[in-house]
């Protein structure tokens, strides 16, 4: 499952028999969150739910997408609900939220949950990988013919090219979305200068009595996906910047949620890559053969020791498993603790 956000077909997004008691078990902890921090019980709240949510939308593939992106429920958007619901109707009673997403692709779920039109209670801000030099033109007949034909021409100016979820957000439709392409990957650069030029003036201006973070961490170096070039400090950097924001404009609240991440070692190789059994698994391989010892180093795991079932395998073909071995330096684990840390020292 780990690129099936880039597959071309409807059924990429799957589930076993938890998914949707995952789901809405998402959904009931960023309600709750929203409670803690509203009701002032703590500043900030991170809930670390799986599956993620802003590829969700009000129905399945919301802006012509071509698949769910692994999501069911969307938590980040179901808390903005709650938080602006009129209070006679059970929710808080807010005026404003905004919602930032740093997740590398563009949350289209929750862009078409909340400012499918405009709507003065929301604020909807995406920094992603993609533009419209990468997912293409729209063929608005407009240009002359030859510029028809370069547009086609350039990464994404055919029909199924392009970074999912589309060109949906390359451009913002009014004054409550403000996304923010990036370009083929994400740099530290990029998104600094974007939070500080872009994004931090937004908000000013929009001034929201809550702020939440639909936090991804699939714009990291080491990354399956290969779209983004971010340290697991940055991601503290850039939740810096969004603490900040919401020290100027809401006394600091900020609700963060879970979106995507895949840069977590294997925990389990599978049986049949004729590995000694000690390696295959998890024990200390210096009781082999030098040569051996050499050629299957690459093939360390993640140990998660008695919450790994004795059944489970990792099925990902070698060379993935070559990338997620980076991640045993630096990956999603630590991009997740940069956060939380910075959560932590502005709470």
């Amino acid at each position: 499952m780990f690129c099936s956000e880039c597959i071309d077909s409807p059924n990429s997004t799957v589930g076993s028999y938890g998914s949707y008691t995952a789901a809405v078990a998402g959904i009931a902890a960023a309600l709750q969150a929203v409670n803690m921090v509203v009701g002032g019980k703590c500043v900030n709240v991170f809930c670390a739910v799986r599956p993620p949510g802003h590829h969700a939308g009000r129905d399945l593939r919301p802006m012509n997408a071509i698949s769910n992106g692994f999501c069911l429920l969307n938590a980040a958007a179901c808390a903005a609900l709650y938080a602006t619901a009129p209070q006679s109707e059970g929710g808080l009673g807010l005026k404003r939220v905004c919602v930032i997403d740093f997740d590398v692709h563009h949350g289209n779920g929750t862009q078409d949950i909340l400012c499918s039109t405009h709507d003065s209670r929301f604020l909807y801000v995406s920094l992603h990988a993609g533009g419209a030099h990468i997912n293409g033109y729209d063929d608005g007949g407009n240009g002359s013919e030859t510029d028809d034909n370069l547009r086609r021409s350039l990464p994404g100016g055919g029909k199924n090219e392009g970074i999912f979820p589309g060109r949906c957000g390359d451009t913002s439709p009014h004054e409550g979305v403000l996304n923010i392409p990036l370009g083929q990957k994400v740099t530290a650069q990029a998104i600094g200068n974007a939070l500080v030029s872009q994004v931090s003036p937004a908000v000013e201006a929009f001034s929201p009595e809550l702020i939440v973070l639909s936090a991804g961490f699939d714009a990291h170096k080491h990354d399956p996906l290969g779209m983004g070039g971010l340290s697991a400090e940055d991601f503290g950097s850039v939740t810096d910047v969004a603490c900040q924001m919401a020290f100027k404009s809401c006394s600091g609240r900020v609700l963060s949620i879970l979106e995507g991440g895949y840069g977590v070692p294997c925990c389990r190789i599978k049986n049949d890559l004729f590995l000694p059994n000690n390696l295959v698994n998890g024990g200390d391989s210096t009781d082999q053969a030098d040569g051996a010892s050499k050629n299957l180093a690459a093939f360390k795991i993640l140990d998660l020791g008695d919450d790994l079932p004795t059944s489970m395998e990792d099925d990902v073909p070698i060379p993935l498993q070559q990338k997620l071995n980076r991640c045993h330096a630096e990956g999603f684990l630590e991009c997740v603790k940069e956060h939380v840390s910075s959560l932590a020292r502005h709470g």
